[in-house]
């Protein structure tokens, strides 16, 4: 038996959830990242052709042509920095602005907007040489060195077979004009990032279901510790049962309290006592205290020092006991009954006031 609850068989409940998350402990692959940013790179490149081609050609012409020569003839070496930073800038932007997109979604979409507690912490245990090792060679680190051989595999792979395809059209590239060697780079370009994109896809969707697999199999609690957190979040049995006792009891003294007040007490006559009240502001009579056993004759002992006529009407003390709650008033099935035992309790009060 103790062996069972040692196990991890039972499902994550939420508050461990809740706690992996806060940890950053959650399903989350890298890959995903790069594989966004070489596919929409691929159409960038594909859409913004002119763009970047009119951008590189200027540099090209700038590079090559006469304004570099005078620039450098005159010793204005400042104005060439300049423009070429310039058009740099132009041509970085538009990628790293994408890049900075792609990885803030890449992690909203697989994790939500996740906030760490303990991010900045220190934490000794990671200073510890042998723990050190101990990661270094860990189930995870060698999946992780496993993934990167991979992915270089399968880039390099890639690559090849995307070089191998063009070897054909080598011997034509000498005859192109700059406009066309700048457009069939662009077609390559696009070619090879997004082949690559795509197969980074493939792996990062891999990646991301065992990270997936991997995080609820830690998740996994045992069912001692399912039972600890439900006491834990339910509160303790015995204090729970302590503090409905409190409760029963101050709810009793305080319909203790409107005994006093009331017209008649109708009886069982020995497990149950009913305090009935009736007024010009009450549209019928009302129940303020009952009881049965030690409580009916508490509150038979308190008519009795308050002269509170008592009544023994079995059917009718059992008909509200069970069916009507402290503070309510009678129905209207038991004003016949009811009105029967006020009419006797007016009348024994006026022989007693002759």
């Amino acid at each position: 038996m103790a062996e069972d609850e040692g196990e991890r068989t039972e499902e994550a409940t939420q508050t461990r959830r809740d706690e992996f998350r806060k940890r950053g402990q959650v399903a989350y692959s890298k890959e995903l990242a790069s594989a966004l940013f070489l596919i929409v790179a691929s159409m960038g490149v594909f859409v913004l052709a002119k763009y970047f081609f009119k951008e590189l050609y200027e540099v090209f012409q700038f590079s090559f042509g006469p304004d570099m020569v005078v620039s450098i003839r005159s010793g204005d070496i400042f104005t060439a920095m300049r423009f070429a930073g310039e058009k740099l800038l132009l041509l970085i932007s538009p990628v790293m602005g994408v890049a900075v997109i792609i990885g803030v979604g890449a992690q909203v979409i697989q994790t939500g907007f996740l906030q760490v507690e303990d991010a900045f912490a220190l934490k000794l245990e990671k200073l510890d040489p042998m723990q050190g090792l101990a990661r270094m060679f860990s189930l995870k680190n060698v999946i992780e060195a496993v993934k990167s051989l991979l992915k270089l595999v399968l880039i390099f792979s890639i690559v090849a077979l995307v070089v191998k395809s063009e070897m054909v059209k080598v011997p034509y590239i000498l005859q192109y004009s700059v406009e066309q060697m700048f457009t069939y780079m662009g077609t390559v370009t696009v070619k090879l990032l997004g082949s690559i994109g795509a197969a980074m896809a493939v792996l990062s969707a891999a990646d991301y279901f065992f990270q997936r697999w991997d995080t609820e199999k830690k998740m996994m609690m045992t069912k001692q510790e399912v039972k600890e957190e439900n006491k834990s979040r339910e509160g303790d049995p015995m204090i729970k049962a302590r503090i409905r006792r409190v409760q029963r009891e101050m709810a009793n003294r305080r319909m203790m309290q409107k005994v006093p007040t009331a017209d008649v007490i109708i009886t069982n006559p020995t497990h149950i006592a009913i305090a009935l009240k009736y007024g010009a502001n009450l549209p019928a009579p009302q129940v303020i205290a009952k009881g049965a056993d030690l409580i009916a004759e508490k509150i038979k002992e308190i008519a009795r020092q308050h002269n509170i006529p008592v009544v023994e009407n079995k059917p009718l003390a059992r008909t509200i006991f069970k069916t009507i709650k402290i503070g309510q008033v009678i129905p209207r099935e038991l004003f016949v009954a009811v009105a029967e035992v006020l009419s006797y309790v007016y009348k024994l009060r006026r022989k007693a006031k002759r």
